[in-house]
């Protein structure tokens, strides 16, 4: 972290609650993704490419969906940023995911946030939302106003 502030006691509880939630969805355990979830109509998330999934009912069905259906998946989280304003806390991030299905081997980067609410229980997932990197626009075809 050269270069970098020492993260603050809160901000490595959440980036260790952020890579909780990592771990459960590359183990494909479901179990472990429930804990890391608030179970209550507050939960929300988005997929890549998916619909607004709003209440625990609707979220948990989405990762035990995703979860059953996949082979094989890798996260390396890139650029996390974590911010605090307790009792909540937040974290945006890159993630660059492996992943193999029929169609063998891929490798995509997406952009994610993970809203967390602290909690009897410690910091809980209550907003995933991840969406596909789009790369800036080479120069030549830039917005002459961007400078």
């Amino acid at each position: 972290m050269s270069g970098e502030l020492a993260l603050t006691p809160i901000e490595a509880q959440v980036l260790t609650a952020n890579r909780a939630f990592y771990d459960a969805f590359e183990a494909l355990d479901l179990e472990a993704m429930e804990d890391c979830w608030e179970h209550t109509g507050r939960s929300s998330c988005v997929h890549p490419g998916g619909p607004w999934l709003v209440g625990w009912d609707e979220v948990r069905h989405a990762w035990e969906a995703i979860l059953d259906g996949t082979r094989y998946i890798e996260f390396r989280i890139r650029d996390a940023r974590v911010r605090v304003a307790d009792p909540m806390a937040w974290v945006t991030c890159v993630e660059v995911v492996t992943s193999a299905g029929p169609g063998g081997r891929s490798v995509t980067e997406l952009t994610a946030t993970n809203l967390f609410v602290l909690g009897p229980d410690g910091w809980r997932l209550v907003l995933h939302h991840a969406a596909p990197m789009l790369n800036r626009a080479p120069r030549e075809f830039a917005d002459p106003s961007e400078g």
